[in-house]
């Protein structure tokens, strides 16, 4: 028994598909590494030096990125390395706990307004097509709506985030944001891509 041609080109999208997500394998590390930086980062030393060490560590990664194989920034490299500096800015300038806890605020919002130009003006072009490539084992996502899904989810966990840097103490706060928040974070994250996926289209019958 052979297989079909069908059963062939799904079997090398497969294997094409699973390569690619190989590739994203250390930007996930560093993305992981970054988190227990902050936390640590920030029980020792406080929350302003923790956003001005993440600052410092991205643009560190993104100056040695052209010398290793590795992709350590994935797709996101500038888009980061930009909002870090934001973040930053906002930690420097504002020398307080609550201020500092509200960054995710300001941050939230410029992130929204990145999501809705790139959605809006550049149709998915910059963001949404890398979250297609990151989000890939969802099935095909349509970037224009994925980039819309990236804005939505992070209106919505602002919605969620801005009360409770007034609720909790700065401990607290530190706790909820490198741990708890993951876990509130990618069902809402994988629910507005799950709307974002591209709509199967209706094959017309032929009778003859």
């Amino acid at each position: 028994m052979t297989d079909t041609p069908d059963a062939n080109a799904r079997s090398d999208e497969k294997h094409a598909m699973l390569a690619r997500q190989k590739k994203l394998y250390p930007s996930i590390l560093v993305d992981i590494a970054f988190g227990v930086l902050f936390f640590f980062v920030a029980r020792e030393f406080g929350l302003v030096t923790a956003a001005l060490t993440g600052a410092g560590a991205t643009l560190a990664l993104f100056a040695i990125q052209p010398f290793v194989k590795w992709n350590l920034l994935g797709g996101f490299a500038v888009f980061g390395v930009v909002m870090s500096l934001i973040s930053a800015s906002i930690a420097w300038g504002f020398q307080d706990d609550l201020a500092v806890k509200l960054r995710g605020t300001f941050m939230a919002i410029i992130a929204a307004s990145f999501s809705l130009f790139d959605a809006i003006v550049l149709g998915g072009g910059y963001l949404g097509k890398r979250m297609a490539m990151y989000m890939e084992g969802m099935g095909k996502l349509n970037p224009k709506r994925a980039s819309l899904a990236l804005a939505f989810s992070t209106l919505i966990l602002m919605a969620i985030d801005t009360p409770l840097a007034f609720i909790l103490t700065t401990d607290q706060w530190i706790w909820y944001n490198s741990v708890f928040d993951m876990f509130i974070a990618i069902p809402i994250v994988l629910g507005c891509m799950y709307w974002a996926r591209e709509k199967p289209q209706n094959k017309k019958i032929e009778i003859t």
